[in-house]
């Protein structure tokens, strides 16, 4: 029935024409973005997701940059102290010619006092960024100096959404060859502690070798046990103090560790260590020790006093009647006398503050002419057979230091390494981000240009049925003519 008021066929028409228009803008976006999910509301889901990516690579590539400048402060140290070390080893060889009989010393020291300049400047020039690892001031009030450089390694974000950063520490005060700052520096008094020899996860009791799911945790279920003493002495308060030392026999097995672990077949590493840390309380005190596990997963225990009369002492015992011992780390036999392991606490000390080659640490002990370091020592009034004895002796110090600054050398060799190591990690990671956004978020080009094509087509089709629908009215009226 063909109807003036309603025309069906051109509603139809247009609905048809308005979901391909809709259809054409999708797709035109696709093809001009590059992308299927540009907005939340194309895909929430994908698109929660891949913002969350872009946001952790633009943290990666903070790190990245990181680690680029530690890697180029890490090269203009190393490339100081190679300089240096090789007018070492040339002032070596001079002091070696000084000994020879004849030889004007004064002379040899305008050399020498030569090399030393030519050092201190190559230390003081040793800048990168504003940062000098090789000449500081590591003066209370120079507040920029830091004992140990950290640089940012890597970033991680964990479930509950907390983000944490790894880094590379690279510790100055140990290589560092000038500092002006002439004060001692007090050292902290140390806690006593004891590391065992191998990973938990890697130990006979903790399955290293098992089957997935249940590598790395221990079974309790049946008579496997751990059973140790652990002995702390420490001062009391008494005056004047006096060492105790109080012994907790600590033991893990299916019947102590009945409340500890979800499952006993399957004992992970932190309810262990839960279980450790109960007993010692319960049977040492709360914040006497603490046992953990240390960067390389080895199971660790440590005082919370420190100082010299503080000392910790493992043992282990035997098992309960009918229970096996196993291996966490400390070798899990009975031994005949003595400890499986032991740690003791340092006092508090005073270290110079001076580097390795401006620290006064030598004297002239023949002559009687003073101290001296490496970077003033003077031999031009070493004379005589006394003068033969102290110029010998600074040879032997000129040696040590370069044993000294060769160490520093590898260190930072060691810490270039851990940085360019990550740096090439961190790359990777960021490329493989990279791939997981394109395949959330990225369109198929090759298809959004043929669907385009095709509704394109559609369209001028659409367009012409409404053309056709619009002029049946048209058709009607020429009946009345």
């Amino acid at each position: 029935m063909t109807s003036l008021l309603t025309n069906n066929a051109a509603m139809t028409a247009l609905t048809t024409l308005k979901n391909i228009n809709q259809q054409l803008d999708t797709t035109s976006n696709r093809v001009s973005t590059g992308q299927r999910v540009s907005a939340a509301s194309d895909n929430a889901a994908y698109w929660s997701i891949a913002t969350t990516v872009r946001t952790d690579n633009a943290s990666l590539g903070a790190v990245k940059d990181s680690l680029g400048l530690g890697s180029s402060s890490v090269d203009t140290a190393y490339n100081g102290l190679n300089s240096i070390l090789s007018d070492l080893q040339n002032m070596r060889s001079k002091l070696q010619t000084a000994l020879s009989p004849g030889v004007d010393r004064t002379k040899v020291q305008t050399e020498i006092a030569a090399i030393q300049s030519k050092m201190k400047a190559t230390a003081d020039s040793s800048n990168s960024s504003g940062q000098n690892w090789l000449s500081v001031n590591s003066a209370t009030t120079n507040t920029a100096y830091q004992a140990t450089q950290n640089v940012v390694g890597g970033f991680a974000r964990t479930a509950n959404g907390t983000i944490t950063f790894s880094q590379v520490s690279v510790d100055v005060q140990n290589i560092k060859l000038y500092d002006t700052n002439s004060t001692s520096v007090t050292t902290a008094a140390s806690a006593a502690q004891f590391v065992g020899s191998t990973a938990l996860t890697g130990t006979t009791g903790f399955r290293p070798g098992a089957a997935a799911g249940t590598a790395g945790t221990a079974d309790f279920s049946t008579t496997n046990e751990v059973s140790f003493n652990l002995a702390l002495t420490q001062n009391n308060n008494a005056i004047p103090p006096v060492p105790t030392t109080v012994t907790a026999n600590i033991v893990l097995n299916k019947t102590s560790l009945q409340s500890a672990a979800k499952d006993l077949t399957k004992v992970t590493t932190d309810e262990f260590l839960d279980a450790v840390n109960n007993q010692i309380t319960a049977k040492i005190g709360a914040n006497k020790a603490i046992a953990s596990l240390d960067s390389a997963g080895r199971l660790t225990f440590q005082s919370v006093g420190s100082g010299s009369d503080v000392a910790l002492t493992l043992t282990n015992v035997a098992a309960s009647s009918g229970n096996t011992l196993i291996d966490v780390g400390f070798t899990a036999t009975v031994p005949s006398s003595g400890s499986n392991a032991s740690g003791n606490g340092t006092a508090a000390g005073t270290m110079p503050a001076q580097g390795i080659l401006d620290t006064a640490g030598n004297t002239y002990a023949n002559t009687g002419l003073g101290s001296y370091s490496i970077a003033n020592l003077d031999i031009s009034k070493l004379v005589g057979t006394k003068g033969d004895l102290d110029l010998q002796a600074v040879i032997t110090a000129v040696d040590k230091a370069i044993a000294k600054v060769t160490d520093a050398g590898t260190k930072l060799g060691a810490n270039k390494t851990q940085i360019d190591g990550q740096k090439a990690f961190v790359d990777t990671l960021m490329k493989a981000n990279d791939r997981t956004i394109g395949i959330l978020v990225d369109a198929d080009v090759e298809e959004e240009s043929t669907k385009l094509k095709a509704l394109q087509t559609q369209q001028q089709l659409a367009v012409q049925s409404l053309s056709i629908a619009n002029s049946a009215s048209q058709n009607i009226l020429s009946l009345f003519r």
